[in-house]
C-alpha cells in the first residue's frame, strides 16, 4: 500500500509544473511493537540522529543517523504531544499543547528541565497558554510559538524569560494561532499563522518584516537553504517559498499521498521529514539534483 502511495505521489510530482525540489523517498521505519498515533513532530541532531515525537507511547522515539529505532521515552508524561527542536548542544526541546509547557531532554532521555506550570495556561513571563512549535536563534535563544496566547516568547539558552510580542488578532504581528516557527539562517522569526492563512516574518526582537499569503493555510513552516517549506494541513499538500519573498516556487500533495503534513526537518544530506497527523507515519522525501 505504501509502495502504491509512493508511485502515485511521484506521479503527479512529475506531471506539476515548475518542477518540484524532491522526491518521495519513503517513510521513517517504526518497530513492530510500536503503534504510531498522530505523529506531530520531527528533528535531526548534529550526528544526524532523528527524534520523532507522536500521541502514542512511548511519545518520544529516537533513531541513529541511518534510520534504525534506538530507544523511546516520555511514557505517561504528555496530554497532547505537538512541538519537538534539538538545540545546538543535541538537547531536545518539547511542547505540550495541553499541559503547557516546554521540556528538555537529554539524547539518553532525561528530563533536564521544565518550562511553565504543568496543566496551568497563563500570558505572563513564566506561563504558556498550548505552546506549539520552537526555534532556536544563532545565540542558541529560543523563540516559542505561544499559540493560544496568539504570541511570540523568547527566551534565553536555558529558558529564561526576555520578551515576547503578538495578541489574538488579523494585523501586523497578531495571530489566530502561532502554530508553527522557524528561524533562518539571517535570524529572522518565520511563523505559521494557522488561521490567517498566512506567514509572518519578524526580527529576533519582534520587529515585522513581512507577511506571505495566497498559499493556503499554514501549520508547520521550516526554513532550508535559500527557500521556505510549508505544510498546508487542510489541503494535505506542501509549498516551496523563495526565501526573500516569501513568492511560491513549487507545491505538491493530497490527500491520497501527504495526509495532514505537519511539522518538519531535514538531515544533514537534504532530505526532508515531513510528520503526518493523519498518517501516523514520518514520510521522507531526497533532493532533487
Amino acid at each position: 500500500m505504501r509502495y502504491l502511495l509512493i508511485l502515485a505521489l511521484a506521479a503527479a510530482i512529475a506531471a506539476a509544473e515548475p518542477p518540484f525540489p524532491y522526491a518521495p523517498a519513503g517513510f521513517l521505519k517504526i518497530p513492530e511493537n510500536i503503534q504510531l498515533d498522530a505523529v506531530s513532530a520531527v528533528d535531526v541532531d548534529s550526528r544526524g540522529r532523528i527524534y520523532v515525537l507522536h500521541r502514542g507511547e512511548p511519545p518520544l522515539l529516537a533513531f541513529d543517523a541511518k534510520g534504525r529505532y534506538t530507544h523511546g521515552w516520555g511514557q505517561g508524561m504528555f496530554e497532547v504531544a505537538h512541538g519537538l527542536r534539538v538545540d545546538r548542544d543535541d538537547n531536545i526541546w518539547t511542547t505540550d499543547n495541553k499541559l503547557h509547557v516546554l521540556r528538555k531532554f537529554s539524547p539518553k532521555g532525561e528530563l533536564l528541565v521544565t518550562v511553565g506550570e504543568a496543566g496551568v495556561g497563563a500570558a505572563d513571563e513564566t506561563h504558556f497558554r498550548s505552546p506549539d512549535d520552537i526555534g532556536f536563534s544563532s545565540k542558541g535563544e529560543l523563540f516559542i510559538a505561544d499559540a493560544g496566547n496568539g504570541r511570540i516568547v523568547r527566551l534565553s539558552a536555558d529558558g529564561k524569560y526576555i520578551k515576547s510580542w503578538g495578541a489574538k488578532g488579523t494585523g501586523d504581528g497578531e495571530f489566530a494561532a502561532a502554530h508553527g516557527l522557524t528561524v533562518d539562517s539571517r535570524d529572522r522569526v518565520i511563523v505559521a499563522d494557522r488561521g490567517n492563512n498566512r506567514v509572518q516574518v519578524f526580527s529576533t526582537d519582534g520587529k515585522h518584516l513581512a507577511s506571505w499569503s495566497g498559499f493556503g493555510n499554514p501549520f508547520g513552516v521550516l526554513a532550508t537553504g535559500d527557500t521556505v517549506i510549508v505544510s498546508d494541513g487542510d489541503a494535505h499538500r506542501l509549498i516551496v517559498l523563495s526565501w526573500n519573498d516569501g513568492r511560491e516556487l513549487a507545491r505538491w500533495g493530497d490527500p491520497r499521498t501527504v495526509q495532514l503534513p505537519h511539522l518538519m526537518a531535514t538531515t544533514p544530506d537534504g532530505r526532508l521529514l515531513v510528520t503526518e497527523v493523519n498518517g501516523k507515519r514520518v514520510q521522507i522525501f531526497r533532493p532533487v539534483k
